[in-house]
This record gives structure tokens, C-alpha cells and sequence, in this order.
């Protein structure tokens, strides 16, 4: 009985590793696809073939399209930090690091606009937000002490905007800006409103 037990404790790990790469495989698929192609033809039969793996071991996995995609938005996150580094927390990462994270996502540009083509991984995208949300207002946090509630939440909405891969992409469609201009301008936005939110006669108006 007790070698028994001994040796349901040993597989539980075990098993829930093998869970994991299995997972990840799957994960890795549907990048794959969407990178390929349009993710409102992605279909959980076709990941499975990529993966190499069964329908019900997707389903296991992920017990929707959006829980796949879900997903993914984890592994376009995994990729930006080990290129860039972990996610800003002050304003001068927000100033002198958003280069680094807009050249990350162009490194996976394909990918992120299947992703974001469709509803569903928009929506995905939008579950986030309040991370990114709550990120902004800590680094920012001594421009917004100032400010009442509806002006905080402008210029909070304002640094997300110019710190977004949503801007990233317009001004590279629209300007035909490089990455590397993109990441420029973008550093110098983000400065140039936090300056302006930091002293009382520009940030009359926001």
C-alpha cells in the first residue's frame, strides 16, 4: 500500500509537467498557424495536426478557441520580456525602454496582426488591459497625485495610447516609420507628457 502511494506522489509531478509541455506545444501550433495566416480560420482540429497531438488533447488543454488564444497573448508576452526585459514599473523604464519592447513586437509582427485581426483575440488583448492599466499608474504615479480622478484617467489613457503596439503599428502603416523610429518617437511622447503633466500651467486643459 504504501509503495503504492509512493508512487502516486512520484507521477503527480510528473504528469503535470507533461501537462505543461503539452500545452505549450499546442500553444507553440497555434502561433505557428496564426503566423502563417489568418487566425479567424484557426481551428482547434488544425492545431492538433500541427501539434502533432489529438482534438481532445487540445480540448483538454484549452477548453475553447479563446482559452487557446489566451494562450498565445501569454506566449507574445514571454517573447517581449526575454527581449526586452520584464515589464516597465517606473517612468524612466517607460522612457528609455518602450524601443526595446516595440522592436520585440516587430520581431513577431506576422503573428500579432493575425492575432489581432479578429474579434476574439482582440478580446483576448482587452482582458489584459488592467495589468497594463495598473502598470502605468504606478510608474506614473507622481504626475497623476496632482490631477483629480477624470484628468488621472485622460492622461493614464493617453500614455497607453502612445506606449501601444495598436500606435506601434499605425504610425509604421500610416508615416512609414521604421521600428526604430516608432520607438523613438514613442520614448519621446511618453516624456514629453509626463513633463507637461508635471508642470501646472501645461497640464491646464488635460
Amino acid at each position: 500500500m504504501a509503495t503504492e502511494r509512493a508512487a502516486r506522489t512520484y507521477s503527480s509531478p510528473l504528469r503535470a509537467e507533461q501537462a505543461e509541455l503539452t500545452r505549450a506545444r499546442i500553444v507553440q501550433a497555434a502561433v505557428d498557424l496564426l503566423s502563417e495566416g489568418d487566425a479567424g480560420d484557426l481551428s482547434m482540429p488544425e492545431v492538433a495536426e500541427r501539434g502533432g497531438v489529438s482534438v481532445r488533447t487540445v480540448y483538454r488543454s484549452f477548453a475553447s478557441k479563446d482559452e487557446l488564444l489566451d494562450g498565445v497573448i501569454d506566449w507574445i508576452n514571454d517573447h517581449i520580456a526575454a527581449s526586452a526585459g520584464a515589464p516597465p514599473e517606473q517612468r524612466e523604464h517607460y522612457e528609455t525602454g518602450t524601443a526595446d519592447v516595440i522592436g520585440a513586437l516587430f520581431e513577431i509582427e506576422p503573428l500579432y496582426r493575425a492575432l489581432f485581426a479578429t474579434a476574439a483575440g482582440r478580446e483576448s488583448h482587452r482582458r489584459t488591459s488592467p495589468i497594463r492599466q495598473d502598470g502605468i499608474r504606478l510608474a506614473f504615479a507622481s504626475q497623476m497625485a496632482d490631477l483629480d480622478d477624470d484628468a488621472a484617467r485622460r492622461l493614464g489613457a493617453l500614455l497607453h495610447l502612445v506606449a501601444s503596439s495598436h500606435g506601434a503599428l499605425f504610425m509604421k502603416d500610416y508615416w512609414d516609420l521604421s521600428p526604430a523610429d516608432v520607438g523613438q518617437a514613442m520614448q519621446w511622447a511618453i516624456k514629453a507628457l509626463a513633463d507637461a503633466a508635471s508642470d501646472p500651467t501645461q497640464r491646464e486643459g488635460l
